[in-house]
């Protein structure tokens, strides 16, 4: 507020001045103003210089200040999920011309989801897995990253290694839609992952400098609790309703009512999308999407070593 004072202050000699040219006409007047013009022109560029020091000031405490709300938002959230019974339809491992048929059903019935795309999926995947990348944005759905390539064995092998791919997925979403997911799920989970690490890399202390990188660039590590176990054409269509339901069910008895529910971008869990919706619903709970730091689910990306 004092910058801009001072800016309507100068402004208005200036004025002045330039009422007092149209005024009078004596040299000594003319002279007086060109002096009074240099001063305040002067005074301007210092009050400049003040402004380019304190604006990154301003804008670092304005993005402080939208962390505090986003914070203060997610801790209103968990203290609704003690009472307010909710689930997460989640999705991995697309996107594919099933992804369009899911998005279909979600609109049908309302409901915003959340999908944890792979890249090479996504450009393996043609027109339809491009289109359904559009959808998930356009439609208010999170988008929100898995992997470019789903290879433990290549991921896992190194920090390095997990980054350069990780890197690659969100270029690319980047590059496809202009928006930046802050969402992540490690695939195969946070457990898995921290296994694989060891298997793969030698050391589960990679692990952990995977996890901690990740939260300290600003992303949320979210796994799930309840697992339709629908990557396997074994499981069919019946037991995935099943999975899913009683799955959400046990979730009614936790301090958090919250249901994060894993499926995945196949045939059968089309088929059994709107019988798993239906059932949630008759359990009384509505339906949400993950944002960062706004979830209850098994949380075991610890960014420390125990």
């Amino acid at each position: 507020m004092r910058f801009i004072s001072l800016l309507a202050t100068f402004a208005a000699v200036i004025l002045s001045i330039v009422l007092g040219f149209a005024t009078y006409n004596d040299s000594k007047d003319i002279d007086r103003y060109e002096k009074e013009i240099e001063i305040y022109m002067q005074q301007q560029q210092s009050y400049q210089a003040e402004i380019d020091i304190v604006s990154p000031q301003i804008e670092e405490a304005i993005a402080e200040k939208t962390v505090l709300e986003q914070d203060i938002a997610a801790i209103k959230k968990r203290i609704i999920y003690k009472t307010q019974p909710t689930a997460f339809l989640t999705f991995d491992d697309g996107t594919s011309y099933n992804t369009l048929k899911i998005l279909d059903i979600l609109k049908a019935n309302n409901i915003k989801a959340t999908f944890f795309v792979v890249g090479t999926q996504i450009l393996n995947g043609g027109s339809a897995s491009k289109e359904a990348i559009q959808r998930i944005v356009d439609e208010g759905h999170v988008l929100a990253i898995h992997a470019y390539e789903h290879e433990y064995s290549k991921i896992y092998s190194s920090a390095e290694a997990y980054f350069e791919d990780f890197n690659k997925i969100a270029d690319l979403l980047y590059e496809m839609t202009g928006f930046k997911p802050n969402i992540v799920r490690l695939p195969s989970g946070t457990a898995s992952a921290r296994s694989f690490c060891g298997k793969y890399a030698g050391s589960t202390d990679v692990y952990y400098d995977i996890i901690s990188k990740l939260y300290a660039d600003g992303y949320t590590v979210i796994d799930w609790n309840v697992d339709t176990v629908d990557y396997t054409t074994s499981t069919g269509v019946d037991k995935i309703v099943e999975n899913a339901v009683s799955g959400a069910k046990t979730r009614l008895s936790r301090e958090y009512k919250a249901a994060v529910i894993l499926m995945h971008d196949t045939a059968d869990t089309v088929s059994a999308l709107q019988r798993v919706i239906d059932g949630v619903e008759d359990l009384g709970m509505g339906f949400e999407v993950l944002v960062k730091g706004g979830y209850v689910t098994r949380q075991i990306a610890e960014t420390e070593k125990p």
